[in-house]
């Protein structure tokens, strides 16, 4: 019985990563994995690396930062926190441009690990630069969780994009497993800029194996 439980639940961390541009030269900055934690099965190689995600940008300086939110009612997932296998779950990547000028050609990619399988076709990726009620971009650096939540809810209320090519800013390649925003990783996306002192924010829809 306790094996069979432990084979049914994942557990993993989502952790907040920096990266940090350079302006006027190309500059890929890796983000921090996302590491499984935890046995399954007594295979402790299945909870390797979950997240890849790489920010790439020709602009100042960003704060990268991944969070998780359960898709049904929209409560952010903790670091740590043990889901049972098959729930969707929501990913959230999104940089906070302080600044007063807008970061031109920003390109994120997303390579999910076996322990999740993307959702919704190709029809749940959902971008937006989002105005903060009061401040535009977060407050400060670091997003507070109030901040987060309400990011997270202005962009899951926006229509998901369609993946046209040189219509939307986003796509998926099914045979990579790969999230794409913005051209610099795919040449059919749209460009995307991070607006000026506003938070840009990408959620899309994974399921936990």
């Amino acid at each position: 019985m306790k094996r069979q439980l432990v084979g049914n639940l994942r557990r993993f961390a989502v952790t907040a990563c920096a990266a940090i541009l350079t302006i006027g030269s190309m500059q890929t900055a890796f983000a921090e994995n996302n590491v499984g934690i935890g046995d399954i099965n007594g295979d402790s190689a299945a909870l390797a690396n979950s997240n890849v995600f790489v920010l790439s940008s020709t602009g100042a300086g960003l704060a990268l930062v991944k969070t998780a939110w359960m898709t049904g009612d929209g409560s952010p997932i903790g670091s740590g926190s043990t889901v049972p296998q098959g729930t969707n779950v929501d990913f959230m990547i999104y940089v906070s441009n302080q600044s007063s000028v807008a970061i031109n050609d920003v390109s994120i990619q997303d390579v999910l690990d076996v322990l999740f399988t993307y959702d919704g076709g190709t029809n749940s990726i959902r971008v937006l630069n989002v105005n903060l009620a009061g401040t535009g971009s977060c407050a400060a650096v670091a997003c507070t969780p109030a901040e987060e939540a309400a990011i997270y809810a202005a962009v899951s209320a926006v229509a998901a994009n369609t993946n046209a090519a040189g219509d939307d800013t986003s796509s998926f390649d099914g045979g990579t497993d790969t999230v794409d925003v913005g051209n610099g990783n795919e040449a059919t996306n749209a460009s995307l800029t991070a607006d000026a002192d506003r938070v840009l924010a990408v959620v899309f829809t994974v399921q936990v194996q």
